[in-house]
């Protein structure tokens, strides 16, 4: 990239000479901008000095518009990362209109404003249905699957680009015929839970579920048929990304203290593999809690993670086990 200088004369309607200096500046895209304006002389219609309020040059007395830049370097938008650009913003494709979104008149007059009449106003208007039947082939189904989409992202507090992403998933089944036999908005929510384990979001089955007013085998059911048609690899979830979730769900709720010792906790255990996360997120809340003689029951730690007290005791001996191994071995490296 090169900067350049000119110094331009030049007349302006009025007879005023005008002598500026103007700095170009020439990118990899060959676009030309003003940079700036140094030196000009005096208003001829007045004598008044010239200043330069904003980008145009103009009379300090009269007001006269001596110049004024020509190319607009701003943004017509601006993202929330500083970037921009001139040309709009994004395209939604959860809603672009179709590229050929020409419709036919319906007026029943010609190019000339002759009256249609007789064998060609019947063809017409059955070109007119024909072409409005092309046109609105699965929109309506793609429609009511984005409302369904938008409303479960708001509810549930899911990111743009997880949405965004959700909807691909279910335009990309709709083109590979997936959605034969299925509840369209019951398969746009599984397609937005695959998004969220996509992208490493913390959200349940079982949310999805009470919000999407769906039953859970069915999500799960159409879960599994999308990652294993679309080749779709979801990120092991974290325990630790539910434990503030179940310690605010737990009546009366548990400190920052107990959480963070039950991550320590979780950070250290490592067989975790293949094994549900919000089950050792509710056993390393409960294990802690016990220890600290907090008066929470099995019951309350199980109906707040959404699971079985079975499965909390089974995750409970686990983490004790490991943390009196733990124990005994560093008790044993104190005494060597």
């Amino acid at each position: 990239m090169y900067s350049m200088h000119t110094i331009l004369l030049d007349y302006n309607r009025y007879g005023c000479v005008l002598v500026s200096m103007r700095k170009y500046k020439q990118g990899p895209n060959c676009t030309v901008q003003i940079k700036q304006i140094q030196y000009h002389e005096q208003c001829n219609i007045c004598k008044g000095n010239l200043i330069t309020p904003d980008v145009d040059l103009v009379c300090s007395e009269c007001g006269n518009v001596i110049d004024e830049k020509i190319v607009d370097d701003s943004r017509d938008y601006e993202n929330k990362n500083g970037s921009g650009g001139r040309v709009g913003p994004p395209t939604n494709q959860m809603w672009k209109i179709n590229e050929n979104s020409s419709v036919i008149s319906q007026t029943g007059k010609d190019a000339s404003g002759h009256r249609i009449t007789g064998k060609n106003r019947a063809m017409l208007d059955r070109i007119s249905m024909w072409d409005k039947r092309a046109k609105s082939r699965g929109v309506k189904t793609r429609n009511a699957a984005n409302y369904k989409i938008t409303r479960i992202s708001e509810i549930l507090h899911i990111p743009e680009h997880v949405k965004q992403r959700g909807a691909e998933i279910f335009r990309e089944c709709e083109k590979r015929k997936m959605l034969a036999g299925r509840t369209g908005t019951t398969f746009s929510a599984a397609c937005l839970y695959a998004s969220c384990r996509e992208n490493g979001i913390s959200k349940t089955l079982t949310e999805f579920a009470e919000v999407s007013f769906a039953r859970k085998s069915d999500l799960s059911a159409y879960y599994r048929i999308i990652i294993r048609e679309l080749d779709i690899k979801p990120k092991v979830m974290s325990p630790i990304s539910y434990l503030s979730r179940i310690a605010t769900n737990v009546v009366p709720p548990l400190s920052v203290t107990v959480q963070k010792q039950a991550m320590e906790l979780l950070e250290s255990y490592e067989d975790k593999a293949g094994k549900d996360p919000m089950g050792f997120a509710a056993a390393a809340l409960y294990y802690v809690a016990k220890l600290k003689n907090l008066k929470h029951s099995q019951r309350v730690l199980s109906v707040a993670a959404g699971i079985t007290e079975v499965t909390l005791r089974n995750r409970v001996d686990e983490l004790r086990g490991f943390d009196q191994t733990r124990y005994d071995k560093n008790t044993l490296e104190k005494l060597s």
